[in-house]
């Protein structure tokens, strides 16, 4: 399976808040990609910052994210629709 990339700029060093956007970008990606995908965020990998230059001359700091996909889990059955089929009974009472 492949890994999905992403870049953020931050005017500061904050990884919270890159760590955050990167998150984001990369869940916007995945699920553009594949509908039935989510990210497998224990595969996250955050690097940075890496002090660069924006469009005006200003110091940035970009980090780089990537992540792998795993597919959707299935929903787990409605355990309340079962509910009247079969009830327990008291020990030493019957059911009739």
């Amino acid at each position: 399976m492949s890994r999905y990339r992403t870049t953020t700029a931050m005017p500061s060093a904050h990884l919270f808040g890159a760590t955050s956007a990167l998150r984001h970008q990369l869940e916007r990606q995945i699920t553009a990609d594949d509908a039935e995908a989510v990210a497998d965020w224990s595969t996250l990998r955050v690097v940075g910052p890496v002090e660069t230059f924006g469009p005006h001359g200003t110091v940035q700091f970009e980090y780089r994210g990537s992540v792998e996909p795993r597919r959707r889990p299935s929903p787990l059955p409605n355990r309340t629709a079962h509910a009247g089929t079969a009830r327990p009974t008291s020990p030493g009472r019957s059911s009739t």
